[in-house]
């Protein structure tokens, strides 16, 4: 194949076609049916890190919320899945719940352990994992139960708590006042 000249194509046109040439051959021929999957490099790699990764995305259903905010799986050695908890009370909860939490993470993340293993490492956790979802509930005190308290500083007490409780929901005071 014959590559054009400038002169032959106008002047601008062919210093294009020139740099396009010249950039083409520089450029290394990709055949993208070739290409793979960075998850299929890795699993063939690093097979235990594709099914570490599974069972941590899915650890707060495998484990419930509470647990899962102070564990977290690190590591699959052999049919051992080696879990990091931010204190010794969670390394003993792992242990103990080890029997219920194998069978979830295979019906879960799809990955048979035979075991997990809990250890007391500070487990470094992201601010979307330190997230804990509190509610702060209006106490359950009828009004009329606190106008019935005898001792008046514990009666003021008890009405600031109340009080601090409804500000800290957003909500104020509404609707009728205790009497006191």
């Amino acid at each position: 194949m014959r590559s054009c000249l400038p002169c032959e194509v106008g002047n601008e046109a062919g210093i294009i076609l020139m740099k396009l040439n010249h950039l083409t051959r520089m450029l290394p021929v990709v055949d993208y049916m070739k290409m793979q999957r960075i998850g299929d490099i890795l699993g063939k790699k690093y097979g235990n890190l594709t099914r570490v990764i599974r069972i941590r995305e899915k650890w707060v259903d495998i484990a419930g919320e509470v647990l899962a905010a102070h564990t977290e799986p690190v590591q699959l050695r052999g049919k051992t899945l080696h879990v990091l908890c931010d204190s010794p009370a969670w390394v003993q909860q792992i242990d103990i719940l080890t029997t219920t939490l194998e069978p979830r993470v295979k019906k879960m993340a799809g990955v048979r352990v035979d075991k997990i293993a809990g250890t007391f490492s500070m487990a470094i956790k992201t601010k979307k994992q330190l997230q804990t979802k509190r509610m702060i509930r209006k106490p359950d005190i009828d009004p009329e139960d606190i106008s019935k308290i005898s001792d008046p500083v514990l009666r003021n007490a008890v009405e600031e708590l109340v009080a601090l409780q409804e500000d800290n929901n957003g909500r104020g005071r509404t609707g009728s006042s205790t009497g006191g």
